[in-house]
């Protein structure tokens, strides 16, 4: 079986990114004046969770994104 060589780190390109993603959701939540506690309790994560998204960080699984973007309406954005 082939190894995975690619491993956990991402390009420098796409961290950013995912940086700036954390970067909007993070005003998001602002601009809507709730907790990082609140968002955790209506995307059903914990709030720890939510800090990581709000820093980009890349483990988060993609649906936990997705229930965090819904928790703050931003699901068609």
């Amino acid at each position: 079986m082939a190894k995975n060589t690619m491993g956990t780190k991402l390009p420098r390109k796409l961290e950013q990114k995912m940086q700036i993603v954390g970067e909007q959701i993070k005003l998001a939540r602002l601009r809507r004046n709730l907790s990082i506690a609140q968002v955790a309790e209506r995307g059903t994560c914990s709030p720890l969770t939510v800090s990581r998204i709000e820093k980009g960080t890349p483990t988060v699984a993609i649906g936990i994104y997705l229930r965090v973007l819904y928790a703050l309406q931003l699901e068609e954005d």
